[in-house]
Protein backbone atom coordinates (compact mmCIF):
# COMPACT_ATOMS: atom_id res chain seq x y z
CA UNK A 1 0.00 0.00 0.00
CA UNK A 2 1.90 3.22 -1.14
CA UNK A 3 0.99 6.45 1.46
CA UNK A 4 0.75 9.75 -0.45
CA UNK A 5 3.50 11.65 1.42
CA UNK A 6 5.42 15.35 0.54
CA UNK A 7 8.44 13.33 -1.34
CA UNK A 8 9.41 14.99 -4.60
CA UNK A 9 11.83 14.33 -7.31
CA UNK A 10 15.51 15.39 -6.42
CA UNK A 11 15.81 16.30 -10.30
CA UNK A 12 12.51 17.82 -11.23
CA UNK A 13 10.52 18.00 -8.54
CA UNK A 14 7.35 15.92 -9.44
CA UNK A 15 5.23 15.00 -5.76
CA UNK A 16 6.26 11.33 -5.54
CA UNK A 17 4.40 8.33 -3.69
CA UNK A 18 6.09 6.66 -0.69
CA UNK A 19 6.54 3.40 -1.35
CA UNK A 20 6.06 0.10 0.80
CA UNK A 21 9.03 -0.54 3.20
CA UNK A 22 12.14 -2.45 1.92
CA UNK A 23 12.70 -0.26 -0.71
CA UNK A 24 15.97 1.51 -1.99
CA UNK A 25 14.15 4.00 -3.79
CA UNK A 26 11.68 5.42 -6.00
CA UNK A 27 12.16 6.21 -10.32
CA UNK A 28 10.08 9.47 -11.41
CA UNK A 29 7.47 8.55 -13.39
CA UNK A 30 8.01 12.20 -15.09
CA UNK A 31 12.09 12.24 -15.96
CA UNK A 32 12.72 8.90 -14.96
CA UNK A 33 15.07 9.63 -12.12
CA UNK A 34 16.07 7.04 -9.50
CA UNK A 35 15.49 8.48 -5.93
CA UNK A 36 17.63 6.98 -3.59
CA UNK A 37 15.35 7.12 -0.08
CA UNK A 38 17.40 6.47 2.93
CA UNK A 39 18.58 9.64 5.49
CA UNK A 40 16.40 12.82 4.43
CA UNK A 41 18.38 15.44 3.19
CA UNK A 42 18.00 19.25 3.39
CA UNK A 43 17.13 20.69 0.34
CA UNK A 44 20.05 22.75 -1.01
CA UNK A 45 19.65 26.65 -1.55
CA UNK A 46 20.42 28.26 -4.48
CA UNK A 47 20.03 32.07 -5.49
CA UNK A 48 19.21 32.73 -9.16
CA UNK A 49 22.63 34.34 -9.20
CA UNK A 50 24.53 31.39 -7.75
CA UNK A 51 23.15 29.14 -10.19
CA UNK A 52 24.36 31.88 -13.25
CA UNK A 53 27.31 31.50 -12.14
CA UNK A 54 27.80 27.66 -11.42
CA UNK A 55 26.27 27.53 -15.49
CA UNK A 56 28.87 29.63 -16.39
CA UNK A 57 31.51 28.01 -15.09
CA UNK A 58 30.45 24.57 -16.52
CA UNK A 59 30.10 26.27 -19.66
CA UNK A 60 33.42 27.78 -19.57
CA UNK A 61 34.77 24.15 -17.91
CA UNK A 62 33.23 22.16 -21.02
CA UNK A 63 35.01 24.65 -23.52
CA UNK A 64 38.24 23.89 -21.93
CA UNK A 65 37.36 20.12 -21.93
CA UNK A 66 37.56 20.37 -26.01
CA UNK A 67 33.36 19.91 -25.72
CA UNK A 68 32.61 21.12 -29.37
CA UNK A 69 30.80 24.70 -29.12
CA UNK A 70 27.91 23.38 -31.23
CA UNK A 71 27.48 20.67 -28.53
CA UNK A 72 27.44 22.75 -25.78
CA UNK A 73 24.36 25.08 -26.74
CA UNK A 74 22.48 21.86 -27.94
CA UNK A 75 22.70 20.69 -24.58
CA UNK A 76 21.72 24.04 -22.98
CA UNK A 77 18.94 24.24 -25.49
CA UNK A 78 17.67 20.58 -24.23
CA UNK A 79 18.23 21.43 -20.48
CA UNK A 80 16.52 24.66 -21.15
CA UNK A 81 13.53 23.02 -23.20
CA UNK A 82 12.89 20.38 -19.86
CA UNK A 83 12.78 23.09 -17.73
CA UNK A 84 10.29 24.98 -19.39
CA UNK A 85 8.27 21.88 -20.09
CA UNK A 86 8.51 21.00 -17.04
CA UNK A 87 7.15 24.70 -15.63
CA UNK A 88 4.50 24.42 -17.66
CA UNK A 89 3.48 21.04 -17.90
CA UNK A 90 0.38 20.93 -20.56
CA UNK A 91 2.42 22.98 -22.90
CA UNK A 92 4.65 21.19 -25.80
CA UNK A 93 7.51 24.13 -26.26
CA UNK A 94 10.75 23.91 -28.24
CA UNK A 95 13.52 26.62 -27.56
CA UNK A 96 14.41 27.89 -30.60
CA UNK A 97 17.87 29.53 -31.21
CA UNK A 98 17.80 32.40 -34.39
CA UNK A 99 20.92 33.76 -35.66
CA UNK A 100 20.41 37.72 -36.56
CA UNK A 101 23.36 37.83 -38.49
CA UNK A 102 26.57 39.95 -37.96
CA UNK A 103 26.56 42.82 -35.41
CA UNK A 104 26.63 46.19 -36.51
CA UNK A 105 30.39 47.13 -37.09
CA UNK A 106 31.20 43.51 -37.18
CA UNK A 107 33.19 42.68 -40.74
CA UNK A 108 31.17 40.73 -43.18
CA UNK A 109 32.14 36.92 -43.50
CA UNK A 110 31.87 35.35 -46.50
CA UNK A 111 28.56 32.76 -45.94
CA UNK A 112 29.32 28.75 -46.27
CA UNK A 113 27.09 28.83 -49.02
CA UNK A 114 29.41 30.81 -51.19
CA UNK A 115 32.61 28.01 -50.04
CA UNK A 116 30.60 24.92 -51.84
CA UNK A 117 29.60 23.65 -48.35
CA UNK A 118 27.07 20.46 -48.61
CA UNK A 119 23.69 21.82 -48.38
CA UNK A 120 21.28 18.44 -47.01
CA UNK A 121 23.34 16.34 -49.65
CA UNK A 122 23.56 19.08 -52.23
CA UNK A 123 26.50 21.54 -53.02
CA UNK A 124 25.27 24.99 -54.15
CA UNK A 125 27.67 27.41 -55.11
CA UNK A 126 26.84 30.94 -55.89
Amino acid sequence: MRVSSPLRCANCGTPLDLPGTGVRGVTCPVCQFFNALGSPRSAPTLSLDMFGEQLSGLVTQARASGLPLDMIVHTLRDELEFAAELANGDRDLCIQIIDLGPRVGQPLRQSSRENGVPLRGRVARV
